[in-house]
């Protein structure tokens, strides 16, 4: 049977954070009053030739999780997270893809709640949560809109946490724009007529450390990416 949701994680760094991850993962609950669900995991080590000793580590994390769902531990031949991200989309055979950093980690609920909003709304095509900081630092994270976001909301800041997203299989395919791959998907999404969602529940713990995304800002031009798509006449920033 085909799983509801494909879990995609490239590692290139952090797999010492991947155990923590992976427990988050397992721990999930599926199944509720009101729906269920099942999921599979591809979890891609690259830029690390035959994968070596962080391919191993990765298969080690893996077997601890036992039968908590289908996890696929791949070596690959690709470089950069884009291309890490398309491959292992290309594997899924699940409606939904979720991406999780693997220095991220889940609440129990994560999957749950947004598989509930999706029941009853299935016009949903890209669905986040709330987040909350950890690690070098512990806050709550960026306020993020609730519930169904309009098109003005994304020439503010990037309105979904890439790890908190599920998104249709069909629409997963990123771009290496601007160090800002996640947030140019969600423009292009929305310029098409793509329906997003945020679950206003804190479902994701964002971690903060030397080598994460949050202190990698000078590889990410947000203004770059915002100036490339208001020349090319994708969605209004006005509504």
């Amino acid at each position: 049977m085909k799983p509801w949701v494909s879990i995609i994680t490239p590692i290139y760094n952090g797999i010492e954070f991947l155990e923590q991850c992976a427990l988050s993962v397992c721990l999930q609950n599926v199944k509720n009053d009101l729906t269920e669900l099942t999921w599979e995991w591809w979890i891609g080590v690259t830029g690390h030739g035959d994968g070596g000793e962080v391919l191993n580590m990765a298969r080690i994390v893996a077997k601890k999780c036992g039968d908590a769902g289908t996890i696929h531990v791949v070596n690959l031949t690709t470089r950069g997270k884009v291309d890490s991200l398309n491959a292992l989309a290309v594997k899924c055979s699940g409606e939904w893809i979720a991406v999780l950093d693997c220095d991220d980690t889940w609440e129990r609920n994560k999957l749950i709640y947004q598989k509930l909003a999706i029941d009853k709304s299935p016009k949903i095509d890209v669905i986040g949560t709330f987040c909350r900081y950890f690690g070098d630092m512990i806050s709550n994270g960026p306020k993020l809109p609730r519930g169904f976001i309009r098109s003005g909301d994304f020439w503010s800041s990037n309105p979904i946490i890439n790890s908190s997203v599920l998104i249709r299989r069909e629409m997963a395919l990123w771009q290496d724009k601007f160090g800002l791959e996640d947030y140019d998907l969600w423009l292009r999404l929305a310029d098409s007529g793509a329906v997003f969602f945020n679950v206003p529940e804190y479902l994701v713990n964002h971690r903060i450390h030397e080598g994460s995304a949050f202190n990698g800002k000078g590889k990410q031009d947000v203004a770059g990416l915002l100036s490339y798509h208001l020349f090319k006449g994708s969605i209004s920033s006005k509504k």
